[in-house]
């Protein structure tokens, strides 16, 4: 509980205390008030570090909040004159401290000296221990969206690179003249890129294909797969070059 809510339970314990023509007050200090009047002080003793806290991990993760310290207070009644109803009160306030969220009472007792050095008389007590938390802040929560890249309207050019004579061609350059993107063929002559699917109207574009010393371009037909590749005649510098599809 906050510090707050620990002082005004006190506060809320005495005025539910039966009064009987007295007037009852409540004080943190031990000073002695008005002849007539029974005082409850509640008189902080010490404070130490919540042993829970670090079990609670950091406060960026625990909501709403966590334990910070643990405060042994001294509950005492008494006034100008001892007064019998001072008793009664006492009981009542234990059992309010027993049954009290957050509050634990203490067995030990203060010895007749520390009461010699405050300069008080002793007086009806006992001491509790009470849990004191802080508020954690919490971070705006982010949201994090998912991004997706969807690649729509690719087709795949499946190819294959040989000479006049048919024979395969390792090694040659297939560069897409729209983007400049170059492969190379594999030991059999195969090569493979992705072009975007053309407008209405519009050509696939061209390759450029660089062998041996042989340099051709070539209109892309379209569409091709593995089964039945682009199969591209590389001809001899001074010759018509040529292409056919497989089929």
């Amino acid at each position: 509980m906050e510090l707050s809510v620990i002082h005004n339970t006190f506060r809320s314990w005495v005025q539910g205390l039966p009064k009987n023509d007295l007037e009852v007050c409540f004080s943190h200090d031990l000073e002695a008030k008005e002849e007539g009047q029974l005082v409850v002080s509640a008189v902080l003793l010490t404070a130490r570090l919540d042993p829970e806290r670090r079990a609670h991990g950091s406060a960026r993760r625990r909501a709403p909040s966590r334990p910070l310290a643990r405060l042994r207070y001294l509950i005492a009644v008494g006034g100008s004159n001892h007064h019998p109803q001072a008793e009664e009160a006492l009981l009542e306030l234990m059992i309010r401290a027993q049954h009290a969220p957050g509050m634990t009472l203490a067995t030990d007792e203060l010895s007749s000296s520390w009461w010699l050095a405050c300069g008080v008389t002793p007086r009806p007590a006992f001491m509790l221990e009470a849990c004191v938390s802080e508020m954690v802040e919490q971070a705006p929560l982010v949201q994090v969206r998912g991004h997706s890249l969807e690649i729509t309207g690719l087709q795949s050019v499946h190819g294959c690179v040989v000479a006049a004579d048919a024979t395969p061609l390792p090694g040659a350059e297939i560069q897409l003249v729209a983007t400049g993107q170059v492969v190379r063929s594999n030991n059999d002559g195969v090569f493979h890129f992705q072009i975007a699917a053309p407008g209405p109207g519009r050509t696939h574009g061209q390759i450029r294909i660089r062998a041996r010393g042989v340099e051709q371009s070539f209109e892309i037909p379209g569409p091709t797969t593995t089964q039945q590749p682009w199969l591209i005649h590389l001809e001899h510098l001074g010759l018509d070059p040529g292409s056919k599809q497989k089929g």
